[in-house]
């Protein structure tokens, strides 16, 4: 009886032995795995290859990380529209989706410039030939193109006052503010304005802008200030507005042309 007992236990110890051993076989270790991942060949595309999982926590959603927030504009500032902000002084090239409508461009205006002396500004200055010229303000003469276009004849203002002796440039800031301010204040259910940038007249410093509105009748104008200290506390001031969508094609031009030609007589 005894001797039967004891063949028992020993066949029991070798089952628990021989278990022990397939356990071991089928679970190598750490090192062993990454042994016979580096003998992988890797041209040997039978052989699976291990994957690690991510240990992410239950209910994890990856589309949280993803920004949801919408994009902040400023009230301030101009917008095109694709809703890309403009600002003065720049010229970025934007890159649209290929899905992204085109907008139909605006003719190109050619101008034939001719040379406009105002003798109570005491200036001389280049401006495309046909156009009108008010000179009834007593500080101020503006041209006036005679066609129209989009419902807005464009014009520009050259104007010469005088300021305090205790003005100096960055008061200009201030005046180039508030002229842009005042422009937009009535008559107007839409007005935005550039950020202010660097500009010289008559080789003084000065600063410009640019702004966009639209009339309670409708009509959208785009327009650019430019101001500039001048000797003897004088401040010269340049305005153009013109149909909105020719100003970068057309009327850029103009202004441009009118300051570089700029000639005190």
């Amino acid at each position: 009886m005894k001797k039967s007992l004891r063949v028992l236990a020993l066949l029991m110890l070798a089952v628990l032995l021989t278990g022990c051993a397939v356990q071991e076989q089928n679970f190598p270790d750490a090192d062993t795995a990454q042994a016979s991942a580096q003998q992988r060949d890797p041209m040997d595309l039978t052989t699976p290859v291990p994957r690690q999982e991510l240990d992410l926590p239950e209910g994890y959603d990856p589309a949280s990380e993803e920004s949801g927030e919408d994009e902040v504009y400023n009230d301030n500032a101009v917008y095109d529209d694709y809703g890309r902000n403009v600002y003065a002084g720049a010229t970025p090239i934007p890159i649209d989706p290929i899905d992204m409508p085109t907008p139909t461009p605006k003719p190109t205006l050619k101008f034939e410039f001719g040379t406009v002396t105002s003798d109570k500004l005491h200036l001389m200055f280049d401006a495309p030939q046909g156009w009108g010229i008010d000179d009834s303000v007593s500080d101020a003469v503006t041209l006036i193109n005679p066609n129209e276009l989009d419902g807005y004849s464009a014009q520009m203002t050259i104007r010469v006052y005088s300021v305090a002796s205790t003005f100096k440039i960055n008061d200009l800031k201030a005046e180039l503010r508030n002229t842009l301010k005042d422009l937009g204040q009535y008559n107007f259910t839409k007005w935005k304005t550039t950020e202010l940038a660097n500009r010289t007249i008559l080789k003084k410093d000065g600063f410009y802008a640019d702004y966009e509105g639209t009339y309670t009748s409708g009509v959208s104008i785009y327009g650019r200030v430019m101001m500039a200290l001048l000797d003897n506390n004088q401040v010269i001031m340049l305005h153009l507005s013109c149909p909105d969508g020719y100003f970068n094609s057309s009327y850029k031009t103009v202004i441009n042309h009118a300051r570089d030609s700029l000639k005190q007589i």
